[in-house]
């Protein structure tokens, strides 16, 4: 038997590599081999469990508590040597207390650059940061956006983002007519070496009190295209009608369409019928390749996009209207082009095979959820008879899943209305309703499918993933639950099944708020890859994004892949496509991740907006972020973020636990938890920032309560 390497051993091992260290790599290095596998793994296992090894297999392990070796970071600052300092953009190590240099390379960077870098240890808690590449663009690099303000000694430009602490002088020399209570876009001017005290302004966005400004300020800050070129409106009006050659007729099929009752496009329709050992389940997706070939405008303009974005009063979408909200929309009575995947399923809901086929339909209906659940419900209606074996096939599909147990976070989202004045008329959480699962549980498996036949061809698709909790993770969530006489087995493999459990046991109790924080911290961001490592939120081997080709880019390409693999009838893939898969699920993903800051940036806009006239409020709210300046809480009420300073915190220090979950006081020893409730009072909201400041509710007095 060979010698097991020691623990310093190993970590002296990863710390002089470059590039990802897992499993095999260290198997090698100590010459590994045979029976010595089992104890080997056993020695990491442990080590991870003390927190010694960090990371996962499928990116690399490290040292405990050091950062990652390649990681993005954003320049925050500048050392009194003049050198850069940065901090990552992780969620996990946003906080980190290391100090971060980055070594200049030959692209010149500048404070508030985004960048991806190599880190190398220098000592304890200190790090090199070697410029991979420079994520920020150039021509943005100089660029801010804000809103004019008149002082006594001229014009001032207040930024509109968070990370901007100062305002600007704006220059008077400047083509651009403008006033004070403009929005508009400024060119940073340099004085000395990338110091900015001043802007030109160089394009106007309106008024910054106007109806749906902070959409369109949304939507410029993460640099969202939001107009078609020449090009691609050229290639629109050029359109004709698609071929119905190769096609199957599936306009016999009584498919329906089930979507919010605001829906303009109509991405999936679906139908079932009784089988003698289950069900057929048909789900008929809209055919966006048969309009936008690979390597036309259109295709580079959806890919740039990536997605659509959804703000309370627009969307942004991925492909023009015309094919959004028409051509390619499922519409009730209209014959329509789309790839249809025939499942047969199961009395007990597994799905036993499955058939691709490219084909032409016609919705029967265009039901809402609220319309289709009465009828589920029992509501007479003329679709009654044809919605009974959909909702059947669901209920038999709804054990499978159950059975399979998927992580089951209760996450209620809510839905901003604005009325035709532009600011918010109400807030509401949607009712979550089994017609809202049934469509899910369909497009989630008609999702498999796809990735199933693409995989028995060997062919490559980009799929969606959701990797494993990190070990560190998982032992922060234990500790954390620990006090609440709650615990996780991690004797077991690790599975969404055993966070499950947690969650059923936390609900009657006081913290259960706190526990489901603390488990959706847990868990990884879902992104796109070409190298598959399943998806453990959905507890799956093999998924893919296939049903929503109207507003994601990931199914295009998905389609594409299954009508070439499959020989459905056209050529849409192309070698060049295939070649740029990998670069293509990234930037995919980077896209995914700029809708969402988009989209929230308007909601907490318009949500700074609607509560700027309740300055000196009490509000009931929950502890939604720690960090080592204060607290994020979120109003029970709205749902509006905001952040309460730790210096608002009465005369003891407070100090953060390493993982962001627990704050306590080194005097009075009082704890402030994750998802803990807090009652507190609005002392100052920034709408153009989307910002909202609060202070402890006790603190020197309030005016009204709010309960909720």
């Amino acid at each position: 038997m060979t010698e097991l390497p020691t623990r310093d051993a190993i970590l002296k091992f990863i710390a002089t590599q470059d590039g990802k260290v897992g499993k095999r790599e260290i198997s090698r290095a100590f010459n590994i081999k045979g029976d010595d596998r089992i104890p080997f793994k056993a020695l990491l296992r442990e080590m991870a469990a003390e927190g010694v090894l960090e990371g996962s297999p499928r990116k690399g392990l490290r040292e405990g508590g050091a950062l990652p070796a390649v990681t993005m970071l954003v320049i925050t600052a500048r050392d009194e040597d003049g050198f850069f300092l940065a901090q990552p953009t992780q969620k996990e190590w946003v906080d980190t207390a290391a100090r971060i240099v980055v070594q200049e390379g030959h692209k010149p960077v500048a404070l508030g650059d985004t960048i991806l870098a190599r880190l190398t240890s220098t000592g304890e808690d200190t790090y090199d940061a070697n410029i991979i590449r420079k994520i920020t663009d150039d021509d943005e690099d100089a660029n801010i956006i804000g809103v004019v303000q008149a002082r006594d000694d001229g014009l001032w430009l207040t930024p509109a983002s968070r990370r901007e602490r100062y305002d600007y002088e704006i220059d008077k020399k400047s083509d651009i007519a403008f006033s004070e209570g403009d929005l508009v876009v400024a060119e940073k001017l340099p004085k000395g070496r990338n110091k900015f005290v001043r802007v030109r302004v160089c394009e106007t966005m309106g008024r910054a009190d106007a109806p749906h400004a902070f959409s369109r300020l949304s939507i410029a800050e993460q640099g969202i295209p939001d107009h078609f070129g020449d090009e691609v409106l050229a290639e629109i009006a050029a359109i004709q009608e698609f071929s119905h050659d190769q096609r199957t007729d599936l306009t016999h099929l009584p498919l329906i369409t089930i979507d919010p009752h605001d829906a303009r496009d109509h991405d999936d329709a679906v139908f079932a019928e009784a089988a003698d050992d289950g069900f057929i389940v048909w789900v008929a997706i809209a055919d966006v390749a048969a309009y936008v070939p690979p390597g036309s405008a259109l295709d580079i303009e959806a890919r740039k996009r990536g997605n659509s974005v959804y703000m309370p009063d627009r969307v942004v979408p991925m492909l023009p209207e015309l094919l959004s909200a028409d051509l390619c929309s499922l519409k009730q009575g209209e014959t329509r082009p789309c790839l249809a995947v025939k499942m047969q399923v199961s009395a007990s809901g597994e799905v036993l095979a499955h058939e691709f086929i490219r084909a032409i339909m016609r919705s029967a209906a265009a039901l809402t959820y609220e319309q289709a659940q009465a009828i589920f419900d029992g509501e007479k209606n003329e679709m009654a008879d044809t919605l009974a074996p959909l909702w059947n096939a669901y209920k038999a599909m709804a054990k499978a899943r159950d059975k399979r147990a998927p992580l089951d976070l209760d996450l209620p989202e809510r839905r901003i209305v604005l009325g035709d004045d532009g600011t918010i008329s109400d807030i509401h959480i949607p009712p979550r309703l089994e017609a809202h699962r049934l469509i899910e549980e369909m497009m989630v498996a008609a999702n498999v499918c796809a990735a199933k036949a693409l995989e028995a061809k060997r062919h490559p698709l980009i799929y969606r993933i959701h990797e494993h909790p990190p070990q560190e993770r998982v032992q922060t969530l234990v500790q954390f639950i620990r006090p609440l006489e709650l615990k996780l087995d991690l004797g077991q493999p690790l599975s969404a099944a055993l966070f499950n459990g947690v969650l059923r046991t936390a609900r009657p109790l006081p913290h259960y708020e706190s526990v489901t924080e603390a488990v959706l911290r847990t868990q990884m961001q879902a992104v796109y890859a070409t190298e598959n490592c399943g998806h453990f939120g959905l507890n799956l081997n093999s998924y893919t994004h296939f049903t929503s080709p109207i507003r994601r880019y990931s199914d295009v390409l998905v389609h594409r892949a299954l009508i070439s693999a499959l020989a459905l009838g056209g050529a849409d893939e192309t070698t060049e496509t295939i070649e740029q898969l990998g670069e293509t699920a990234a930037h995919i993903s980077i896209t995914e991740r700029r809708a969402m800051l988009a989209e929230r940036g308007a909601n907490d806009r318009y949500l700074s907006a609607f509560m700027a006239h309740r300055i000196g409020e009490n509000f009931n709210a929950r502890i939604s972020g720690i960090t080592r300046a204060g607290m994020f809480v979120r109003l029970n009420e709205t749902g509006a973020d905001g952040f309460l300073p730790l210096s608002k915190l009465g005369d003891d220090r407070f100090f953060p636990d390493k993982d962001g979950m627990v704050l306590t006081g080194k005097r009075t020893n009082k704890r402030y938890r994750l998802g803990d409730k807090i009652d507190v009072t609005l002392l100052e909201a920034t709408p153009i920032k989307g910002g909202l400041l609060f202070v402890p509710a006790d603190y020197k007095g309030t005016k009204k309560s709010h309960d909720s």
